[in-house]
């Protein structure tokens, strides 16, 4: 028979769940995972696929070639969307021309639409002095307005937070507000304002039906177990937010910052809505916080009637990432292993 810890051991590499001591209940779903090798196919069954990446740091070393894998693996398997969760590069306009140069290159290929959240590193050009790495002299004559309307301009939106829905599915984008321009305290963590979150509140009440999932991504992750201790969370309001989410179990929240390889080993978490953590194209790590070389980790979500699954996907090869993969089957009336 399925234990508690067995519950939280499938939970873990993929960040399912969330906070540790709030009073929540467990998440109405059922969780399973399995190993698979064969090719990403269409298949006729889902009602939609989405493909979930964070971190591509565009301007890193290899940073091109592992984004260029991603949609040369994209255009074979056809999603509907793809959402990148926050670091694109560091803000400045050079990475955004990268990152455009490399989207227009793929163009032909791109049939489908791609969705960006706004990260800490889109603040980052306030490090860079006429285009050199200068922290000493923080913020180089930058702003926080600055940073913000260089995403959105790149982005097409009118603010760091929006909704979209993909074929009858809800999708919500929310983003920092903030940086240690503004405060230093702030660091790299998220600032969601009051109107951005009393905006989430009324947005997630919208067409709401009863089990049927919302997709939710912001790039900092609130606080929950990680690494056999508390991961640190990044959202200065993250109890507010953390409310708001809990009453609603539908939620699958997607996370990047932290660059956590994709398995079930680095993370232990519980809540009443999942959460799940998307590693990083560009630069993923593993436990001891080590590169690992050769790897473009992400995620690949298929939602089908009653359940969605997420898959860990390595597109350098492209294949599966063994074992990351989860299912997330909600239940009003019951949690159970499958």
């Amino acid at each position: 028979m399925a234990t508690r810890r067995d519950f939280l051991k499938c939970l873990a590499g993929l960040g399912v769940g969330t906070l540790l001591s709030w009073n929540v209940m467990l998440p109405k779903a059922a969780i399973s995972k399995s190993l698979r090798t064969e090719e990403w196919t269409d298949n006729q069954n889902t009602k939609l696929s989405f493909v979930v990446v964070s971190d591509i740091h565009i301007g890193r070393l290899n940073a091109i070639n592992h984004f260029s894998a991603l949609l040369e693996d994209n255009f074979n398997s056809k999603p509907d969307a793809m959402v990148v969760v926050g670091d694109l590069g560091d803000g400045v306009p050079w990475d955004y021309r990268l990152l455009s140069n490399e989207l227009y290159r793929h163009k032909l290929e791109i049939n489908y639409p791609i969705y960006w959240t706004i990260g800490n590193h889109e603040f980052y050009g306030s490090f860079y002095r006429n285009g050199y790495w200068s922290p000493r002299t923080f913020p180089n004559e930058e702003t926080d307005d600055q940073a913000i309307n260089r995403f959105l301009t790149f982005a097409k939106r009118d603010k760091v937070y929006g909704d979209t829905w993909i074929k009858d599915y809800h999708f919500i984008f929310l983003g920092t507000e903030k940086s240690r321009m503004s405060d230093r305290r702030y660091m790299d963590s998220a600032y969601l304002s009051d109107a951005q979150l009393d905006w989430l509140e009324n947005t997630l009440k919208i067409d709401r039906t009863p089990n049927k999932p919302v997709f939710v991504f912001l790039h900092q992750p609130i606080p929950y177990a990680a690494l056999g201790g508390f991961q640190r969370g990044y959202v200065l309001q993250w109890q507010r937010l953390n409310d708001i989410l809990a009453r609603h179990p539908e939620v699958i929240l997607f996370n990047g910052h932290t660059h956590y390889k994709i398995d079930y080993n680095t993370m232990d978490s519980e809540a009443n809505y999942a959460i799940v953590n998307s590693s990083s194209l560009a630069y993923p790590i593993d436990r001891n916080r080590r590169h690992i070389f050769k790897s473009a980790p992400g995620l690949v979500v298929e939602v089908y009637a009653e359940k969605v699954v997420i898959k860990g996907r390595e597109f350098l090869k492209p294949d599966w990432i063994e074992g990351a993969e989860i299912t997330v089957s909600e239940n009003t009336n019951s949690h159970k292993i499958v």
